[in-house]
This record gives structure tokens, C-alpha cells and sequence, in this order.
């Protein structure tokens, strides 16, 4: 079986006024590296809502300060998880 790490999970926090959610979502990266990862992670949420987001407190801030996104958490997982998560998220 081949190295299946190059697949991540992800959480992204946004918090818009009084209300927080936390968005999951699966990826495939080019290669397993955590440099990739976390590039790749920045990269997404910074792109989140489109348009400009000021970076500030670990995070990006959207519509003039009124939605803030951040990567909440992430990892790793197997080409079989990847598969089978791609199914619900």
C-alpha cells in the first residue's frame, strides 16, 4: 500500500458577530510535506469569503472586520478516509 498522507482534514472557525461555526473539509495536497499543509491551509482561508481579507489574530477578517476565519485544527488521514469523508462533506 502506498504512503496515503498527502490527504488532510480540515476545521476552519469562523466567527461572524455573536455566532461561530466550525467548517470541515477535506483536501488533497500535491505531497505529505507540513509545510505544504499549512501553506495550503493559510492559502484557503485567507480565500475563504473571496474579495479582501486583512490578516490579523492568527486569521483573516472579512466585510470590514464583521467575519473572522481561522484554521481551527487539521491532519492527516488515509486515501481510504479521504474517499469515504468525500462522500459527506
Amino acid at each position: 500500500m502506498k504512503n496515503n498522507t498527502k490527504y488532510i482534514f480540515a476545521c476552519f472557525k469562523e466567527r461572524n458577530g455573536e455566532y461561530e461555526y466550525c467548517h470541515k473539509s477535506i483536501h488533497e495536497l500535491p505531497d505529505k510535506r507540513v509545510t505544504t499543509a499549512n501553506r495550503f491551509l493559510k492559502n484557503y482561508a485567507k480565500g475563504f469569503y473571496g474579495g479582501e481579507a486583512e490578516s490579523a489574530d492568527g486569521g483573516y477578517y472579512f466585510h470590514g472586520g464583521e467575519v473572522f476565519v481561522e484554521v481551527d485544527s487539521w491532519k492527516f488521514i488515509s486515501e481510504e478516509d479521504y474517499h469515504i469523508l468525500k462522500l459527506y462533506l
